[in-house]
């Protein structure tokens, strides 16, 4: 939105307050609400933002030893820079807007560990060699009729209340009974500016999917934080509860957060991935990215499963990949290839789940393309058939064709610390930030004493 524009919803009184903010490591809306005047008024110099926003973990614990945020250095702010071109009025809230902000430092010099930098870091790499990025999220999550209340009291499960009780699995009638929220909520976003081309019933009880529209890549990892938050602020509403967790019941599939991406050329007219001739219509240049997105799977699954909890998810037979697979229109595979049209062809990066930062999503498959196309890699032979089937999976590892994936968070930890991909396009500051939240993240669950311990354990023991 134009300045111009933003000025004359808040003086003709339409925007009484604006919520600002920006993702945190997890991808998660954080910042404040400042009185309209006082945005419009500050626009220039920015906010004052404290930085313990990247010197906590997901449950708000602050991390010992980090460089950027810590102790020594006071928690000393930072300042958010509103991106007008996010501005927009919140449907569910009166008078109330919403602002992406950047992150600076009060020297003047961008933040480098932010994952909104991060993604316009590789972008920016990106539209060097004359590409322009364009990416979408579709994500699965659950909702519960609980409130922030009731699920303490429960203590976060396992006996929550879902939605609705059964699995209904593209059910049309009984989606239709849930339209009164996800009617709303698509309703919603679509006047926030964040389009929802389609949604449906998933394999779970209170399980939805929504799929968010294609977009240049920075405002698709934007619109699909604000869509998370905003689904959970329209649920708080509502006395009601919705997660994107990966995998909340061990008795129920995962919930996946797929990514497509797909280069087109700086006016935005071709798509750069098609081929008419070509072998499934896939270019030369798309052929080298997929290749990089394959080769650097295994270095990337920190930042596509970024907790302990998503790991969970990647269990044989139940649509999560396991290994670097790739397959035309085949959804067991890691990397699906939807072919379907000139302008629609794509890569659909199935590894993510719902848990994930999207802004660091489009990052690693980006930096992981474009190393492709930047060497010429060689792409292997595509996997026809079941990727979860044992004897197919082992032939191609033993010739060499595809490599398995990280099972745990520690493991995946330890490859992209390691990573010279990771450390060159998305930043040696970052990976040191981001390597040290992970390893946080799992030395507080090997501490942690769990259901699964008890009910094992307590009485047999």
């Amino acid at each position: 939105m134009e300045l111009a524009d933003v000025k004359q919803l808040i003086d003709s009184g339409q925007v009484d307050y604006v919520k600002i903010g920006t993702p945190d490591i997890e991808g998660v809306y954080r910042g404040k609400r400042v009185a309209a005047p006082h945005f419009l008024h500050s626009l220039e110099e920015g906010f004052a933002q404290c930085d313990v926003l990247f010197g906590w973990d997901i449950a708000e614990n602050v991390l010992p030893n980090l460089t950027f945020s810590n102790w020594e250095h006071g928690f000393a702010d930072i300042v958010m820079k509103p991106d007008l071109s996010t501005f927009a009025l919140v449907p569910w809230e009166e008078r109330v807007a919403s602002c992406v902000c950047d992150l600076w430092s009060e020297q003047g010099a961008p933040v480098t560990i932010s994952p909104r930098y991060v993604l316009q870091k590789v972008v920016a790499r990106a539209r060097a060699q004359g590409f322009e990025v364009c990416s979408a999220a579709e994500l699965e999550f659950r909702f519960f009729r609980e409130s922030m209340v009731s699920l303490r009291e429960k203590d976060y499960g396992p006996a929550l209340t879902p939605l609705n009780p059964g699995f209904n699995c593209y059910s049309i009638s009984q989606a239709s009974a849930d339209d009164h929220l996800l009617g709303r909520i698509a309703r919603a976003m679509r006047d926030y500016g964040i389009v929802i081309e389609g949604y449906n019933r998933e394999h779970g009880p209170g399980m939805y999917e929504m799929n968010l529209r294609y977009d240049e890549a920075l405002a698709a990892a934007d619109q699909t934080m604000l869509f998370k938050a905003g689904v959970k602020e329209i649920c708080h509403q509502l006395g009601l509860t919705a997660s994107f967790m990966a995998k909340w019941s061990d008795q129920e599939d995962g919930s996946s957060g797929h990514s497509h991406l797909s280069l087109w050329d700086r006016s935005r007219e071709r798509n750069l991935f098609w081929e008419e001739s070509a072998e499934g219509h896939m270019s030369a240049l798309m052929r080298q990215f997929l290749a990089g997105v394959l080769d650097k799977l295994p270095e990337c699954m920190a930042l596509y499963a970024p907790v302990i909890n998503s790991y969970k998810r990647y269990v044989e037979g139940t649509w999560a990949p396991l290994n670097t697979t790739w397959g035309l229109d085949n959804r067991t595979c890691a990397i699906r290839i939807i072919n379907a049209g000139k302008r629609a062809i794509r890569i659909e990066n199935r590894v993510p789940g719902a848990d994930a930062n999207f802004y660091l999503v489009f990052a690693a498959t980006l930096a992981a393309g474009l190393y492709g196309i930047e060497r010429q890699l060689e792409l292997p032979e595509r996997l026809q058939g079941n990727a979860y089937d044992s004897e197919t999976v082992t032939r191609a590892i033993e010739r060499g064709h595809i490599r398995p994936l990280a099972r745990t968070l520690a493991a995946a930890t330890d490859l992209l610390e390691r990573s010279e991909l990771v450390q060159e396009y998305l930043g040696e500051d970052f990976v040191e930030h981001y390597v040290a939240t992970r390893r946080w993240e799992v030395k507080e669950y090997d501490k942690a004493v769990t259901n699964w311990d008890r009910r094992r354990y307590l009485e047999q023991i």
